[in-house]
């Protein structure tokens, strides 16, 4: 136990923004697919409430998808010079399950009822599958340039 809490505390401010891009990639996706389930209906006839569908999804995108692609972008930025394998491989894991909750939310599409596919409902997930894909090309790279980077004991001045 103390060997892990030991592991968490010795987190980067990188690696920290990258598990926050991670859990806000998850929100996304489960707030995507429960968005597009209600929009479906209980019957596959619709909500049975009077919604606006358009604003709702600009609502849950402002609130989960935007913070996730600033911070892994955030993630890069700082970490781009000598790379992150946490960091890295938490990007790669946020990218993938953006691109895996968007492949299934293409499937949900087409039963949502026509009156209910305004706005960008209809294409948000062809939206997010590239975004997905570009979290995952940048959390490679850093992975990539942190496995590149080799640091010996003796490079470092030893202020003991």
């Amino acid at each position: 136990m103390i060997e892990c809490n030991v592991l968490i505390m010795n987190l980067k401010l990188e690696d920290w923004t990258s598990l926050a891009s991670l859990g806000l990639a998850a929100m996304f996706v489960t707030l995507l697919i429960s968005f597009y389930n209600f929009l479906i209906g209980p019957e596959g006839t619709g909500p049975e409430r009077v919604v606006e569908p358009g604003s709702l999804l600009i609502q849950l995108i402002f609130i989960s998808a935007a913070p996730c692609l600033i911070l892994a972008g955030f993630a890069f930025m700082i970490a781009k010079g000598y790379g992150s394998p946490v960091g890295g491989s938490l990007l790669i894991a946020a990218g993938v399950i953006i691109v895996a909750g968007m492949a299934i939310s293409v499937t949900m599409v087409p039963k949502i009822p026509h009156q209910y596919i305004v706005g960008a409902v209809g294409v948000a997930p062809f939206i997010f599958v590239p975004a997905g894909a570009g979290i995952i090309g940048i959390g490679g790279y850093l992975l990539a340039v942190s496995k590149r980077r080799h640091v010996h004991s003796r490079d470092l001045d030893d202020l003991r």
